[in-house]
């Protein structure tokens, strides 16, 4: 049964043992999964579509013949869903698109005395994006991988996805791919797809770079296979910090721990308070909804609440553990903000569930996990870029190569002193 764990915040070694934040536990944890799927890995590498199909078979209990979806069932997806779905992915559509358009990057040019330096931006030419399924297909997902890099202007998007038991893929997600003008979808999922995605088969063309959430085995592969392919970043099981006072209901406030509980069995959820009354207020109320869970529920997944000596401390909490969702339902959410200095997502007052970010209020639900908020950020049109700078020295500013040609000489580079030199004494 889940759990509702009430403490004092005494330390962060005590957060890093509640929440499994120990460097060195999780570098083991990661071993362990990267050991199951490196096989996956090398069969896919190795035999292509028939290991493709003997890991579908195996893990979703689907016998694949064909691992391209048609255009024709695609086309259905949309035609399948009802009116009131299709304006919910609309809206959600059209407010991801207006964020995210800020996030365009153009190439720059400056000049530095008589020379010119500068960086080109392009767009990566071949993208797949990971949409999970499991319990739940996440038509949510698809439009949170896929405006952004139409956005940064993506020639070709591939979309990767478990089928189910029958072989088909959920509607809602074709719905997506079809009003998105996606026509390209895989009925893979899992490690097998990533590595599909990665190496090619005789039905995939190997993809540039693999963007998107999944679960374990999907980030594994993701994490061995970076650098051969490009990857977004490792997004693991959900996780939420709310740092709270009495101008939210407790009764809210439980209920944005419960959706985030319901996630995943390894998702986060943490209510951070310098006031007892309503930690206890959230609790009980925690416990009243409890009594009666929707089927969907995760009730092993644990639940924290900690009482912090005050305010400034629950900010240098949210710091340390660097969230993936980070709630600020205070009295002054932002004069808090000036506070943060690491999240991935952030969301102000008591009217900004994270639930309101998973479905479309516009930044992207892609975000960094286990603290990666420290070194990382939510997926973006800037992921899809690639950028080269470039040099055009002017040839009456050569004196300076004499100072360069004096590093390379330090560092026993005989052939770079010497094509420096040449220049400087033309």
């Amino acid at each position: 049964m889940t759990e509702i764990v009430l403490k004092p915040m005494i330390s962060t070694e005590q957060l890093e043992r509640d929440l499994r934040f120990n460097r060195h536990d999780l570098f083991e944890f990661w071993q362990g999964v990267e050991r199951e799927v490196q096989p996956i890995i090398e069969a896919v590498r190795r035999e292509g579509d028939q290991a493709v199909c003997f890991y579908t078979e195996k893990f979703e209990g689907c016998t694949l013949r064909d691992l391209l979806v048609p255009q024709e069932e695609i086309k259905k997806g949309w035609q399948g869903v009802n009116s009131k779905l299709k304006k919910a992915i609309a809206t959600a559509l059209e407010k991801i698109r207006d964020f995210h358009l800020h996030q365009t990057m153009t190439s720059t040019l400056y000049q530095r005395n008589l020379s010119y330096l500068g960086e080109l931006v392009h767009s990566i030419e071949r993208v797949g994006c990971y949409i999970p399924g499991g319990r739940f297909p996440y038509p949510s997902s698809c439009l949170m991988t896929i405006i952004p890099a139409q956005i940064a202007g993506v020639k070709e998007i591939a979309v990767f996805t478990p089928p189910a038991a029958d072989g088909s893929v959920s509607s809602e997600i074709l719905a997506c791919c079809a009003l998105l003008g996606v026509h390209e979808v895989y009925r893979i999922g899992g490690a097998q797809a990533i590595a599909a995605a990665c190496f090619g088969t005789e039905s995939v063309k190997p993809v540039d770079k693999i963007v998107g959430p999944g679960n374990i085995y999907v980030t594994a592969a993701k994490k061995l296979l970076h650098g051969i392919v490009g990857t977004d970043l490792l997004a693991g099981p959900s996780e939420v910090v709310i740092i709270a006072d009495e101008s939210t209901p407790p009764e809210w406030i439980a209920l944005d721990l419960l959706a985030q509980a319901e996630h995943d069995p390894m998702s986060l959820a943490i209510l951070v308070s310098w006031q007892e009354k309503l930690l206890l207020a959230v609790k009980k109320r925690l416990e009243r909804e409890l009594q009666n869970v929707p089927f969907s529920f995760e009730k092993s997944v644990p639940l924290f609440l900690y009482q912090v000596e005050s305010k400034e401390v629950a900010f240098e909490v949210a710091n340390f553990l660097a969230p993936e969702h980070l709630e600020l339902a205070t009295h002054t959410p932002f004069e808090d903000l000036k506070k943060i200095q690491r999240a991935g997502s952030i969301f102000l007052g008591p009217y900004a569930p994270v639930a309101l970010g998973d479905y479309g209020y516009g930044p992207n639900h892609v975000l960094p996990t286990y603290q990666g908020a420290r070194f990382a950020s939510p997926l973006s049109v800037r992921d899809f870029y690639t950028i080269s700078s470039f040099i055009f020295p002017h040839p009456r500013e050569t004196a300076d190569y004499l100072y360069h040609a004096t590093l390379a000489q330090k560092e026993g580079l005989w052939y770079h002193y010497k094509s420096l030199l040449a220049r400087f004494r033309k």
